[in-house]
C-alpha cells in the first residue's frame, strides 16, 4: 500500500516540448526544454543561467496544434547547475 500522499496545491503535468524566453525589454531570445509545468509555476532546462528573482516572458509551444501556445511573465525561484545545462524552477506571475 502507497502511503504517500501529494502535497502540492497544484499538480505538476510532465511535458518535453521546448519553448522560448526573454527577459522584459530585451531583444535576446533563449530556447529551453519543458520538464514540467503547474498553474503556479514551471521547471525547464536551458544552457543560459539566471539568478534567482530574474523575470522572464515564456512563450510554450506544445507540439500538439490543438493546445494554444502560453505566454506568461514569471519569476526565477531556483536555479540548479546540470554541468553546463542549468534547470530553472520558476512561479508564474500572470498567465497572458
Amino acid at each position: 500500500m502507497n502511503d504517500y500522499a501529494e502535497k502540492r496545491d497544484f499538480q505538476r503535468m510532465t511535458l518535453d516540448c521546448e519553448f522560448s524566453f526573454f527577459r522584459p525589454g530585451e531583444s535576446q531570445r533563449y530556447t529551453g526544454q519543458v520538464i514540467n509545468l503547474s498553474s503556479k509555476g514551471i521547471l525547464f532546462t536551458s544552457s543560459k543561467s539566471f539568478n534567482v528573482e530574474t523575470a522572464l516572458e515564456i512563450v510554450v509551444t506544445p507540439s500538439n496544434s490543438l493546445t494554444p501556445s502560453m505566454q506568461a511573465s514569471v519569476l526565477v525561484s531556483r536555479v540548479t547547475d546540470n554541468q553546463s545545462i542549468y534547470e530553472l524552477a520558476c512561479e508564474i506571475v500572470e498567465i497572458r
